[in-house]
């Protein structure tokens, strides 16, 4: 069984998505950029590099397989890329007694998770280590919403996209 669900991977690559397609760097076209990923780590990182490469050959940048082959060093790296979660639950709690144990017992239960993702990057010429551009930071903020009333009745809403200016 996987550490996390698929609504958490869902969450943060999503996260990761909106977060890579905001992540503009100004560079001349006729540059080959390298992608330096040492300072990107985490869980989901291959999947965050991955949507990052695709949002900057989207912008026109050409890509190097090898630092030696670049003119460009693009430095990216992740402030967040990982899930919040916020539940509540009006009713009366689990109770332990020593030998007894009473059950939850829910009027109204409440899940919020979010996925976040922040990344920023900059460039520099490979030769002469002069700076060319930055961008970022940038965020990607996806939520999920679960309700659940009296134990039957439940509703959910998905792929909320929230104002990444909450975490600014």
């Amino acid at each position: 069984m996987p550490g996390r669900t698929a609504t958490e991977q869902l969450l943060i690559s999503a996260a990761a998505d909106d977060a890579a397609a905001a992540l503009r760097l100004d560079l001349p076209d006729e540059r080959k950029a390298f992608v330096d990923t040492s300072n990107f780590e985490g869980i989901d990182a291959k999947y965050a590099i991955s949507a990052i490469k695709e949002a900057l050959l989207k912008q026109g940048v050409r890509l190097a397989d090898a630092r030696a082959e670049a003119d460009t060093i693009i430095e990216i790296r992740s402030g967040a890329l990982s899930i919040d979660q916020t539940e509540t639950m009006y009713g009366i709690p689990a109770t332990d007694f020593g030998a007894v144990k009473s059950p939850e017992a829910p009027l109204f239960n409440s899940r919020f998770q979010q996925g976040i993702a922040k990344f920023a990057a900059f460039a520099y010429d490979a030769e002469t280590g002069e700076f060319l551009a930055s961008a970022g930071p940038v965020y990607g903020v996806v939520g999920r919403e679960g309700n659940q009333l009296f134990s039957t009745f439940v509703w959910e809403k998905r792929d909320i996209r929230t104002d990444p200016g909450d975490w600014r």
